[in-house]
């Protein structure tokens, strides 16, 4: 083994993912057998009691006889078993036939029909008495009867066979003829008892009630057409719909009609006001200009100059035409020129044109308001005729309604009483067939099976024992809190095993416990710690242990003898001796030290006068002690308990090069292992791993020459 400054990190908890998959749960068969056979005792206790329970079941059973009758039920049309009078009539399908069986099952499994079995084949004679049922007479608040019919119903099983409408009656008795005679009558009384079920006399009573509706029908058919011929109707609910239709309609006009009275009022008021206030004549217009109406000037002088130039072509231009033209011309100019000095003016007055149209709009608003009075008067007629059609078609709705819905009761009635009938003359018919409806296919003497539970019961004493046994170990391995094996050490611990040491199981062998100190102290040499070879180390166990200081001593001696090194042995569990008088002691690295009868090992000789061992000592100065060991010792084994009153043992922990726990086989607990590892890890020691003191082989030696 090399330990490394990484492996010294994951001993001393640095890293606990590590250490879980280096030691990871497994619990196999060795382990198994291994713990069943540590706790021997408990386990076969514990399976002691199924077992003895299992036999005395076994002795005590008795074999069983189990009667079985076959009855098939016929679901049909006309074999039918339907009994409510109040269902429609009968139908045959899958679903019902599944329910038919059903019923007929919790007909036989029905109280009455297991007391009426149990009273005639006789109580004590079918459930025979015992000092057991004696007792439970006594403190049981139940009736006898009761007890009697559920003990009857667990012995019985009813059934229907799957896919098929059989269904199988099975009774089970220590008698086998007393068994087949209880199927026998269980068979009987139940036909007896669906014969009475079955019973049905209804039909004479539906059809007295069919004619009663009958009767009451017709004469509520008879006032509906009465009610209708007197108020005039020939459909409800369209008369009422037009009378409430026409006295809205007739309604809308009245307000329609004042309102145009209204307006009317309005226009011939205005009309009237605007025809006073209009004058007679109005002007229609009026002209002023310089000219009269037939003045001619102005074409004159055009005439007169177009008939200058004609002249002026045929004459002399001083002829007396030219001159009579010109003479009218300049005229006709004067008369031109002195037209601004006079002025003409015309005036024109007519009669007012909108008087006219006034008087005719008057005359037309006074005949249009005239007509609407004669309209709002047969419109009031009107109204009172439409209203009074819709009283009177509420005055029969109230009636109407009443008859309707006690037409539709008693139609209702007399269908559902009709199909009652129907169906009941139909089951009386076929009442006298109903015993047809199940029929007989197997007798009881015909199958009679027979039950022994004398080795179903010793088989579950046996798997019961197996069961308990494994809990009982289970439990007992559970609530243990010692250490059997170097594996759950290892796993609890988190720690490897360095080695075993006085092993129980080797005691025969003399050589074996030297061998044992000789493999591990080889060990301890060749480990190194940080890169540095393990030359100090403290054998460290959580409570006191006889095997602890031998072991130091051995491991001491055989680094001596085999190594040849000069050892150093701290036994802190010796009690304490005073070296005032022994000449060889002497103070070395604060300890007080002697030679042994071992060449080259040395012991610590007074513990008192140590000053390595004061609990008060720093650190700094008990780790200057540790050196100057190192320099004068190759190699220094320590041995303490974690139960030391001083803690001196703690003091070592990270002082030495490494720590190997003393964990003693069926002694240690777990607790205070547990706790003395995290005890190193916290003061900063490194726990190289655990020395099993004391195992032993616990299976014997033929199992493991197997495996």
């Amino acid at each position: 083994m090399s330990m490394t400054g990484a492996n010294a990190a994951e001993s001393d908890g640095q890293a606990p993912g590590g250490r879980a998959e280096a030691w990871p749960g497994t619990f196999t068969i060795r382990d198994f057998l291994i713990v069943a056979f540590f706790h021997i005792r408990v386990v076969i206790l514990a399976a002691l009691v199924p077992i003895g329970l299992g036999i005395a079941a076994a002795t005590l059973a008795k074999t069983e006889y189990t009667a079985s009758s076959l009855v098939m039920v016929i679901v049909s049309r006309e074999v039918t078993n339907q009994q409510s009078v109040t269902d429609t009539g009968p139908a045959v399908l899958s679903i019902e036939g599944l329910k038919q069986v059903e019923s007929e099952v919790q007909i036989i499994e029905s109280a009455d029909v297991l007391r009426t079995v149990i009273e005639e084949i006789g109580l004590e004679r079918l459930f025979p008495p015992t000092p057991l049922s004696y007792l439970r007479d006594l403190f049981s608040s139940s009736s006898v009867m009761d007890r009697a019919i559920a003990r009857f119903r667990s012995d019985l099983r009813v059934q229907v066979r799957d896919g098929s409408n059989v269904i199988e009656i099975a009774f089970t008795h220590p008698s086998r003829t007393l068994a087949i005679e209880t199927t026998d009558k269980l068979v009987e009384t139940y036909l007896a008892r669906r014969r009475l079920i079955m019973q049905n006399p209804t039909a004479r009573f539906l059809k007295i009630e069919v004619e009663r509706f009958k009767s009451e029908l017709g004469q509520t058919d008879a006032a509906i057409e009465a009610l209708k011929t007197s108020a005039g109707i020939i459909d409800f609910s369209q008369d009422a719909v037009l009378a409430a239709n026409q006295v809205d309609a007739v309604v809308q006009r009245r307000r329609q009609v004042a309102e145009r009275r209204v307006a009317l009022a309005g226009q011939i008021a205005e009309a009237e006001k605007q025809l006073r206030e209009l004058p007679g004549k109005v002007l229609d217009f009026d002209q002023t200009s310089d000219s009269s109406g037939n003045d001619e000037d102005n074409n004159m002088l055009s005439r007169l100059l177009v008939e200058r130039d004609r002249i002026a072509l045929q004459y002399a231009p001083n002829g007396s035409m030219m001159r009579e033209i010109n003479r009218k011309i300049d005229t006709v100019r004067r008369q031109i020129a002195t037209r601004k000095d006079r002025s003409y003016e015309t005036t024109r007055d007519v009669r007012n044109p909108a008087i006219g149209y006034l008087n005719n709009m008057l005359l037309s608003l006074r005949i249009e308001a005239d007509a609407l009075g004669q309209q709002e008067k047969e419109l009031g007629d009107q109204q009172q005729t439409a209203e009074k059609r819709l009283a009177d078609l509420r005055v029969a709705e109230t009636r109407l309604v009443e008859l309707t819905r006690q037409r539709d009761t008693l139609n209702d009635s007399y269908r559902e009483y009709l199909r009652r009938a129907t169906a009941a003359q139909i089951e009386e018919s076929a009442a006298a067939e109903r015993e047809a409806g199940v029929r007989m296919v197997q007798q009881a003497d015909a199958a009679v099976t027979s039950r022994n539970m004398r080795l179903p019961f010793l088989g579950a004493g046996i798997l019961g024992g197996v069961l308990f046994g494994v809990a009982a170990g289970a439990i007992a391995s559970a609530l243990r809190s010692t250490f059997i094996m170097p594996q759950e050490t290892e796993r609890s611990l988190e720690l490897p095993m360095l080695g075993e040491y006085a092993n129980r199981s080797t005691t025969e062998d003399p050589a074996a416990m030297e061998r044992e100190v000789s493999g591990l102290a080889a060990f301890l040499l060749d480990t190194e710690v940080d890169g540095r070879p393990l030359r100090s180390v403290q054998f460290l166990a959580a409570e006191p242990d006889e095997a602890l200081a031998p072991l130091a001593r051995g491991i001491a001696t055989e680094i001596t003898l085999q190594r040849g090194l000069r050892t150093l042995l701290i036994d802190l569990t010796a009690p304490p001796s005073d070296s005032a008088d022994d000449p060889s002691a002497r103070e070395n690295g604060g300890l007080y030290v002697g030679p042994s009868e071992v060449p080259l090992l040395w012991t610590l000789r007074d513990r008192t006068r140590s000053k390595l061992l004061d609990i008060r000592l720093p650190t700094a100065e008990a780790q200057r002690f540790m050196n100057e060991l190192g320099s004068t010792f190759e190699a220094v084994v320590v041995c303490a308990t974690a139960r030391d009153s001083a803690a001196i043992g703690h003091r070592f922990e990270e002082l030495v090069d490494g720590n190997a726990l003393v964990v003693r086989a069926e002694k240690t607990r777990k607790a205070p292992a547990a706790a003395l590892r995290a005890s190193v890890v916290e003061h900063g020691g490194v726990p190289l791993g655990f020395v099993f003191v004391g195992r032993r082989y616990i299976l014997p030696d033929w199992i493991y020459r197997l495996a």
